[in-house]
């Protein structure tokens, strides 16, 4: 697993969850560039999906292989799960679903690294 590719995760998330909070007590509706970060989010999920599987297939793996095979493939669910919630009641607090779906993306990905020093990757 990457510790650049999980830290520009990590940071592009809690950009995100800061920028959802500001649109809740501004009482703003979600916008196109928060979508564009959002997807940008998704795809690196989705990149960092596709290294653990190929870390894990060369051999390398932590001692939980099926849970951290979980935790990769559980992360791209929360961002479209979180943006459906928040677009099906759109409200203040509607918005705050989205930060909640931002912050569980880093602690998976933090998560996920700790397995993974298990391993010395």
């Amino acid at each position: 697993m990457r510790n650049e590719l999980s830290a520009i995760l990590i940071g592009v998330c809690l950009l995100a969850a800061v920028w959802t909070v500001v649109l809740a007590v501004r009482d703003q509706r979600v916008g196109n560039r928060l979508l564009i970060l959002l997807t940008v989010a998704e795809l690196l999920i989705l990149v960092q999906l596709v290294v653990a599987v190929i870390e894990v297939a060369r051999g390398d793996r932590p001692d939980s292989t099926l849970t951290f095979l979980g935790y990769a493939v559980g992360q791209l669910l929360i961002l479209p799960a979180g943006l459906f919630w928040s677009q099906a009641e759109r409200s203040r607090s509607s918005t705050l679903v989205i930060t909640v779906a931002c912050l569980a993306v880093p602690v998976m990905t933090a998560r996920m690294l700790q397995m993974w020093s298990a391993v010395g990757g």
